[in-house]
């Protein structure tokens, strides 16, 4: 037989809060890294500079690209927690009503 499952709402607010704190510090420390890595182009202009410098830029757009995407992820992970907090908060409320007035009906 499965356990039923038990879920605690502050828990569940207090990690989506923490990984919200988490997508916020990536996303400063990125945009920090890109003001550093575009800032200048120190390989020069010559051929294979310009060489280095064509790959490099695709590299990194990619790069900074894919972690941005991190940061996404990671907003939509907290919000779909906050959200999971409040329907098991809203439910519970809910349940708790519905019993309330089945008890009252009986007169108990």
């Amino acid at each position: 037989m499965t356990q039923p499952m038990h879920t605690e709402p502050e828990v569940l607010a207090g990690a989506a809060q923490a990984i919200a704190g988490v997508a916020v510090e990536l996303e400063t420390g990125l945009s920090a890294l890109e003001a550093t890595v575009t800032s200048e182009n120190p390989w020069g202009a010559d051929e294979p500079g310009s060489v280095f410098g064509a790959a490099y830029t695709e590299v990194l757009s990619h790069a900074l690209e894919t972690y941005g995407s991190h940061v996404q992820l990671l907003i939509s992970a907290a919000e779909g927690l906050a959200d999971w907090a409040q329907q098991v908060v809203e439910t519970d409320l809910e349940s708790d009503q519905l019993f309330s007035k089945l008890h009252g009906r009986l007169g108990a």
